[in-house]
């Protein structure tokens, strides 16, 4: 008998202690996936989540069946490592990589779908972030420095305005471009481009992850790509922002030491961008702005 191909879609979903804004997360993307015509997983990790997450999921279980696979963790292991457990067992051609608090706003995926079908050398797709405010979140950002984010540090302690040498000047972009790197509260991209890749690099417990996994993608020739035309709201808590002293921010920090020391990089990030980012870019850029004008 021929092997089950699996679903198109798998929507990697990792939660602790979020199970008001859980539901939105998991109706969304089943919702998104059904309208696209998208065959679709949802799998779930939860970090040992000390709410009622367990009740929403089982709730959610009688509706979805099969279609709704859950991990149950004893810990809060994280970002990188239920991440990695998740992928593991899901099935689909294609991955979204969703936080528990993000919310699909567009019904429609068929237009990333096509991106990451037309471009075998885009590796990871970062929608446009929308904040509960209607604000668009600075969701790409250019690779960080130490520099940058010591220059963060009096705002976020004051809880004043940041300097924030890694934004880039004019966003939000209202076109399809490349970009240094992209969160993951919400990414989409190829399963092979995970296989290639490889898994999260789990001695990274909760941050910069994915900054991390953006750079891997473009040293291993797989592009970021900013694209507009897929909105997803993010009811972030921002708890890094609210308590910069916390564990977790704590955490934040000790992760992004080890980044710069992997990467080898700490006050400059222009060797890196025009050694390993800028000829794909420049090139791919083009083309897809030729894509996107012929939607």
């Amino acid at each position: 008998m021929p092997q089950d191909p699996g679903p198109d879609l798998s929507f990697v979903i990792i939660t602790f202690n979020d199970a008001g804004r859980l539901p939105r997360c998991l109706a969304s993307a089943a919702l998104a996936a059904q309208a696209s015509g998208l065959s679709y997983e949802l799998v779930v990790v939860d970090n040992g989540s000390r709410d009622h997450t367990r009740r929403v999921l089982e709730a959610f279980g009688q509706v979805l069946g099969p279609r709704l696979r859950a991990l149950y963790l004893g810990r809060n292991t994280g970002t990188t490592f239920s991440r990695n457990r998740a992928v593991e067992v899901a099935q689909g051609r294609l991955l979204c990589v969703l936080d528990s608090d993000a919310e699909l706003l567009d019904p429609d995926l068929t237009p990333v779908v096509r991106l990451l079908d037309d471009f075998p050398e885009v590796g990871i797709v970062g929608p446009a972030i929308i904040m509960p405010d209607g604000s668009t979140y600075n969701s790409v950002k250019r690779l960080p420095t130490l520099g940058d984010k010591l220059l963060k540090l009096p705002g976020i302690l004051l809880r004043r305005p940041t300097i924030n040498h890694d934004w880039y000047p004019g966003f939000p972009f209202s076109h399809t471009r490349c970009v240094q790197t992209a969160i993951s509260c919400c990414w989409f991209l190829r399963r092979d481009t995970w296989e290639r890749l490889g898994p999260l690099d789990e001695r990274i417990f909760y941050a910069p992850e994915d900054v991390d996994y953006c750079l891997r993608s473009w040293k291993a020739g797989r592009a970021v790509v900013f694209f507009p035309r897929l909105k997803v709201k993010h009811h972030t808590r921002q708890l890094t922002h609210k308590k910069p002293l916390s564990a977790t921010s704590l955490s934040h920090l000790k992760g992004l030491i080890y980044y710069l020391h992997k990467h080898g990089y700490w006050l400059g990030r222009q060797r890196l961008v025009e050694s390993a980012i800028r000829p794909l870019a420049r090139v791919l850029d083009l083309r897809l702005a030729r894509w996107e004008a012929a939607l």
